[in-house]
Order: structure tokens, then sequence, then C-alpha cells
């Protein structure tokens, strides 16, 4: 098996074991998880395509979060999960600074009610790629409070600062009281309606936690280590990105952490065929495909088109 990031994972493999994983369903059966993926009404046909594509794969608990009252009373008629969560005034006339921004802080203050409340959540963006189906109690079973996903290099300033950015856009939370701590340095970042949750959550992590990695040779980031791992490619976006796992743990909230390896949560742009994932990745959060394995067309369309790039090239189908 090869893996185009030079990592085969072996992370959420515990769903090869059908006992194991009935052991650890009954185990966790009182506790609530959710997969949450977000919505208005110019996504709407990306939300569809991601929900039946969940529910493919074997997925139970998964939900569209509907930003206004068009989403969610076409996708409750088509008797597809949907949770409410309006924006107070949506600022169309400005997609990126008003809609976008108001979006994101709407999602930080969902996700921070609904770990108030006792529920795990997987955060995601209905444009990411699920694989294959990973029982979401196998996060619970390894026990880390915060699960994040590597980004690209945005936001910039802080790449270059600490070497590698993480994802806001696909992270699993555990709802213990480290990760409301957590959360709520989070919150006091992201004040009023409209934020940008990628730089928010990077600040927070960068520059408010003051993590201990569980790293050797008394490094103390993933950047540092000698011989870690990168994607080796020429091109500019992608070369020099980090490859593997780490784990760590604040010690300001005292919540764990673990970073997913990019074979497992592949993030890169273009870069496919070329470096695909191996058989094991979960999720593909490809960005900036070419037009000749998307075709010609809108935003909407080229991400729905990339649903099917994905596996045609990436899974075989």
């Amino acid at each position: 098996m090869t893996s185009g990031v030079g990592l085969v994972t072996t992370d959420g493999l515990w769903g090869d074991d059908s006992d194991s994983i009935t052991a650890m369903s009954e185990r966790y059966k009182d506790e609530d998880i959710k997969i949450l993926g977000f919505s208005d009404r110019n996504y709407l046909p990306i939300a569809r395509v991601w929900y039946n594509r969940m529910t493919m794969l074997g997925y139970t608990e998964h939900h569209i979060v509907a930003h206004d009252e068009m989403t969610y009373n076409a996708l409750q008629s088509e008797n597809l999960r949907v949770i409410p969560c309006f924006i107070t005034n949506p600022d169309y006339g400005h997609p990126v600074r008003g809609l976008w921004q108001q979006i994101m802080s709407a999602r930080l203050h969902l996700t921070m009610g609904m770990l108030r409340n006792g529920t795990h959540v997987l955060i995601t963006d209905i444009d990411n790629i699920f694989s294959r189906h990973v029982p979401l109690v196998g996060f619970l079973e390894e026990g880390y409070d915060v699960y994040h996903a590597y980004e690209m290099r945005y936001p910039q300033s802080i790449y270059n600062e600490f070497g590698f950015v993480v994802c806001s856009g696909h992270q699993f939370l555990r709802s213990s009281p480290a990760t409301l701590e957590f959360m709520e340095l989070v919150m006091k970042r992201c004040r009023g309606s409209k934020c940008d949750d990628q730089v928010t959550y990077n600040k927070v992590f960068f520059y408010d936690l003051n993590i201990q990695w569980d790293l050797d040779g008394g490094v103390d980031s993933p950047n540092n280590v000698k011989g870690a791992l990168r994607v080796n490619t020429t091109h500019a976006e992608n070369t020099n990105l980090l490859v593997e796992s780490v784990t760590g743990r604040s010690r300001v909230t005292n919540h764990t952490i673990k970073i997913w390896d990019r074979d497992f949560a592949w993030r890169l742009a273009g870069a496919i065929p070329e470096w695909c994932p191996s058989e094991n990745n979960w999720l593909g959060m490809p960005t900036k495909l070419d037009e000749s394995l998307t075709g010609a067309g809108n935003k909407v369309h080229k991400k729905i088109a990339a649903f099917q790039v994905w596996d045609t090239h990436c899974r075989g189908q």
C-alpha cells in the first residue's frame, strides 16, 4: 500500500475489527455524538451530496446545520436530519467579510452550546469528501479531548512563525471540562457576530495554549523535529507541509490534543492524482483542483464535481 504523502495512516483502523467496535459501542452507548456539516442556501446542492455520501458510508449521526429558513425547510421536507442555526440579518452584500464571517461565528457558538450540553461533535465542512466509515466512538476510546487536522498555510503569518497551522473545517471535540476550557478561549477571540474561525482557532492554538508536545529530543514543536516527514514536492503551496501525527497537552487548559496525520485527513492543493492518499484515508479536503478534472463552472459546480474526481482518481471507483 502506498500514499502520496509518504506515510500510510494507521489512524481510525479500529473499524476493521467488528468485535472491538461492538465492545466500544457498548461502552459508549449512552454518549451523544453528532457530525455537523454547515450550509446556507448557496451551498444547499453540496449539502445534499455530502449528506447522501455519509449515509452511503454507513454514518447515522450526521446532520446538516441550516443557516437560513429556506435551507432548513428544504432539507426537512426531504427527511434529512437538519438543525436550525439561522443567521440574523445575513450580510449577503459582503460574501466574505459579511455573510461568511457570520456563518463562522454561528458555527462556533453552536459548537460551544452542544459541548456544554454533553454532545461530542465532529465539525466538518460539507465539501470534505469522506472515503470510509470510521466509528466515532473510537475517538472517545482513544481518549484525546480535541482532534485537529493539518491545514495548508492560512493564516500565512502564523504559518511563517510556527511552520504549520491546523484546520477549523474538520475537527473532533470531546465534551469534557478541559475541552470547554479550550473553547472558552476560542470564544473570547471570536467576539460579536462575525469572525474568521480559521484565524481564531490558530491564534488560540499557538498563542494561548502553551502546548507541551509528546515529542522526542526535547524539541518544543512538531516543526522542529529533525527529519520530520514533509510533503516533498516543488509545488509552491504543498511543499514542506508536515505529514505525521503529533499529540500534546495544553499547560493552560489541560486539554489533550491530537493532530491527525495528513494521510488520514488529507489536505493539499491540486495534487490529484499524483499525491492521492492511501486506502486507509478517512477523508479528503481537496482545493484548487484543475478544471481539466472538474470541468468549467461556478464554485458550487466544481465542489460537487470534486466528489467524483476524488472517487475516480484517488479511490479507484
